[in-house]
């Protein structure tokens, strides 16, 4: 899922900017959602089952969140 999608998908410009507690002109100001807000973006787009963050980070999902790493096992 690219940046314009993944926005869409959570409801547009003005949504993403009140999810994120930032004005919606910085949002329309990105040419690339900054690393940061976009960890919080896929969270919260899996939260509500738009998508996973597999969908958000395909190439670095498992370097953010490494329990989804393929062979990762929690102890407990």
């Amino acid at each position: 899922m690219n940046d314009s999608q993944l926005i869409d998908a959570l409801g547009g410009v003005n949504a993403v900017a009140r999810l994120l507690g930032i004005a919606p002109a910085s949002v329309s100001g990105w040419k690339a959602i900054p690393t940061d807000r976009k960890i919080r973006l896929a969270v919260i787009a899996e939260d509500e089952g738009i998508c996973t963050r597999k969908d958000v980070f395909p190439e670095t999902y498992q370097n953010i969140w490494i329990e989804l790493r393929p062979n990762f096992s929690s102890i407990n």
